[in-house]
């Protein structure tokens, strides 16, 4: 049942029932012949009238410039259309294309980025003009004459809620249901540490029914209320469903787990019942903001982080939690020493590669009878238990410096992270004079030597 259910084209179909029969010995097929003639017949039936064949269908945006779309057609009156995120469209997209029709969901899956022949980056996605992607949800709509869901994910929410924030009418078109956001990335970038995150201008125009669903493992999770407030100041419903132990892009990480490879089966579970509860939510007519302009662009292009001087407020936030040994350290006990405070997660492959490397910073002034002691790393965990963190460090990376729990995020949201691993190290004086967000090699000579700039201050 489970590979009849896979099946999506006519060829396969008969293909598949052909295998069944010649696996099975001719004396019993005789003798059963009636059984599965009814049993073929049933079969074909019921694939001919739930399960029709995927096709291609290309949509003009400009002049001369088209966009193919995969179109897997169903009988219900709710379509679903996707557009990818900014790495591109993965297996659990095909996946939707496969399952979701058998329960009346069409679906039509898109690839904007390879229409203008662009490469599968954030900045790349910004690109893409706002009237592309609204004739392209006007012709979808003409051409189906069905309500449209629109389902997104990380970056690929930007051109979606810039074309709908933008809309050419005073009013939403009633066609469009509501939006599917899966982890979406909603900031114009991660944040400089001690910098204020700041929204996307599209975000706090947006008036749409929106679906957001969001992994917990992800410091995004904690800072989840400024993604919220801004979508919902233009008069967005926003519903948001959290997916515990699970990390952003869960369905296509080459180093997913094994229970992110679990979920990553039920990703068409995870769809079908976001759809389910925003057709179910009374329809309303939603105005669009005024005072947005789709015409500018602000970038997202990722730069080469390094050590560099903090730009925030000197002295840092409140940092008291409890050691991982079961004792309780205070961030003001640490007078007189430069202190690295490093934000991770076992989880974050990036935390994992730089450890090993911070365990040799701290190794290297220790040893050494002039900076004995006047240097300490506090590495402060996510919200992690303490039974995953212990075997963590017994298994994976040992190392003797202090952990620090912060179990509710309390710290990673005063300290205003966004990124995992983030880094801070303050002075002798107290006031932070250096911030990284993400891995570095802690024992490169250019990190030593301006941590011996800081002792010998």
């Amino acid at each position: 049942m489970v590979y009849l259910a896979t099946i999506h084209n006519q060829q396969d179909k008969f293909a598949a029932l052909a295998v069944l029969f010649c696996d099975t010995s001719a004396m019993y097929l005789k003798q059963h012949c009636k059984i599965y003639f009814y049993l073929l017949f049933f079969c074909l039936f019921v694939f001919s009238k739930n399960i029709l064949a995927a096709e291609i269908i290309s949509i003009p945006l400009q002049p001369e410039l088209e966009t193919d779309l995969t179109v897997q057609a169903a009988k219900g009156d709710t379509l679903l259309l996707v557009f990818p995120s900014e790495y591109g469209p993965q297996q659990a997209d095909t996946t939707l294309l496969q399952t979701l029709p058998q329960y009346g969901i069409e679906v039509w899956l898109s690839n904007p980025l390879e229409s203008y022949f662009l490469p599968h980056t954030a900045s790349n996605l910004e690109k893409i003009p706002a009237k592309d992607i609204q004739q392209l949800i006007q012709t979808v709509h003409k051409r189906s004459k069905k309500n449209i869901i629109i389902l997104s994910s990380g970056r690929g929410a930007i051109p979606v809620l810039r074309a709908l924030a933008s809309w050419p009418d005073k009013f939403s078109p009633e066609y469009v249901t509501g939006l599917i956001l899966m982890h979406p990335r909603l900031f114009t970038k991660t944040p400089e540490p001690g910098l204020k995150a700041k929204l996307m201008p599209s975000v706090s125009k947006t008036n749409q029914l929106i679906y957001l669903i969001q992994p917990n493992l992800s410091p995004f999770w904690w800072n989840k209320n400024i993604s919220l407030q801004g979508l919902q100041q233009s008069g967005s419903d926003v519903f948001v469903q959290v997916l515990r132990n699970i990390r952003n892009r869960f369905y296509f990480r080459e180093d997913a787990n094994a229970i992110e490879q679990q979920l990553t089966q039920k990703y068409p579970n995870i769809i079908y019942n976001a759809i389910n509860q925003l057709t179910r939510y009374p329809k309303k007519q939603r105005t669009i903001a005024t005072g947005y302009t789709a015409k500018k662009l602000v970038t997202s292009i990722k730069q080469q982080q390094t050590l560099s001087p903090y730009k925030g407020k000197p002295v840092p936030p409140p940092l008291k939690l409890k050691v991982l040994t079961g004792s309780t350290h205070d961030l003001t006990s640490d007078k007189n020493k430069v202190v690295l405070v490093n934000f991770w997660a076992s989880w974050c492959p990036p935390c994992v590669h730089e450890m090993p490397s911070m365990q040799r910073l701290e190794n290297y002034f220790n040893k050494k009878p002039s900076t004995k002691e006047a240097f300490k790393i506090l590495a402060v965990n996510m919200a992690e238990d303490e039974k995953t963190i212990t075997t963590f460090l017994k298994t994976k990376v040992a190392v003797k410096f202090d952990i620090l729990l912060d179990s509710n995020g309390i710290a990673l949201k005063q300290w205003q992270v966004f990124a995992f691993p983030t880094s801070f190290i303050i002075g002798k004086q107290g006031n932070i004079r250096y911030a990284i967000y993400g891995g570095l090699d802690w024992f490169d000579q250019d990190i030593i030597q301006k941590i011996q700039q800081l002792i010998d201050e």
